[in-house]
């Protein structure tokens, strides 16, 4: 079997067994939520989700993982160092227009995990890409790593809060604000 044909049979069964867990969060708790459930709703075998996935926990964090992927680094980009953290809007704007769902993560109690995993992957992608406005041989006030994890932790903690209360603002102002917090510590510890 030729690659590209593998390789839109592998795409095709990730997106069966991710769109049946979603379906499955919607209608039900995600504890709840069993691999046979999984497996039944995706119309696949056994053997086909572990050959892709340890478990469901496995299952939901790839396609988290293939969901942030799909966000331009520079999707918020204008010009600005703060426009580049995190492509916060874009993502504020993707939670709210999948409301049912985070809705459904929240109910569930599984959001903590994603929202673990949510910061390490913020925390690493930002800090590749602070490494690359660093001028050589220029160390920052405040190592990268612990500057990337702090970003990544005010967004997953305002993400958080949004959640929490309805989504009280709109995704622009959460943008915004996500901004005036971190823009002033970020220049601080780059010297600007």
């Amino acid at each position: 079997m030729n690659e590209q044909r593998e390789d839109r049979r592998l795409r095709r069964t990730r997106n069966l067994l991710t769109g049946a867990l979603i379906d499955l969060m919607v209608e039900k708790r995600y504890d709840s939520i069993t691999v046979q459930q999984i497996i039944d709703r995706a119309s696949v075998g056994r053997s086909t989700f572990y050959a892709h996935y340890r478990d469901k926990d496995d299952l939901l964090l790839s396609g988290f993982e293939a969901a942030v992927d799909g966000f331009d680094a520079h999707g918020d980009d204008d010009g600005t160092v703060d426009s580049q953290i995190i492509p916060a809007l874009e993502f504020f704007k993707h939670v709210q227009e999948n409301r049912h769902l985070f809705n459904a993560l929240t109910r569930g109690r599984v959001i903590d995990l994603v929202f673990e995993k949510g910061q390490d992957y913020w925390s690493k992608r930002f800090e590749n890409y602070l490494k690359g406005l660093l001028p050589q041989g220029r160390e920052p006030e405040v190592p990268l790593p612990v500057l990337a994890n702090y970003a990544a932790g005010t967004f997953i903690t305002l993400l958080k809060w949004w959640l929490n209360n309805d989504m009280l603002y709109s995704p622009q102002r959460m943008d915004e604000m996500f901004r005036q917090l971190v823009t002033p510590s970020i220049k601080a510890a780059l010297g600007n």
